[in-house]
């Protein structure tokens, strides 16, 4: 007899996986839902409040490093200023190289010297 009802129950599931209609009727289904929500936002609310805790707990903390913090500002301030200023130097220097290589065709500026071997051919 325990043999018929593990067939039973194997065909309440495979029927139930294939679009049965779940346990609970429409009553139970809203008040489950209801209460998921009010537990998530139960749970925000308890972390913003811990959230503004802390912050008020960082205002003094924050207040004695004022200067450590105003230093750290500029310096990245100047370190942003000198990385772009590099930047615009590349560029020139990118854009004079072009303009010098566009010029000059294959000739290269500069001194040379002509070997006296080279005029007098016989």
């Amino acid at each position: 007899m325990t043999h018929k009802r593990d067939k039973v129950y194997v065909r309440f599931n495979q029927g139930s996986r294939t679009g049965g209609s779940s346990s609970g009727n429409w009553l139970s289904r809203i008040l489950g839902l209801f209460l998921l929500l009010v537990l998530i936002g139960l749970g925000l609310a308890f972390g913003m409040v811990i959230a503004a805790v802390l912050v008020l707990l960082m205002i003094p903390v924050m207040w004695r490093q004022r200067h450590t913090i105003k230093q750290v500002w500029r310096m990245r301030k100047q370190a942003k200023q000198h990385y772009q200023e590099q930047q615009r130097q590349q560029q020139k220097q990118q854009e004079h190289y072009e303009n010098t290589r566009q010029d000059s065709g294959s000739v290269i500026d500069g001194e040379y010297e002509v070997k006296e071997d080279q005029d007098k051919k016989p």
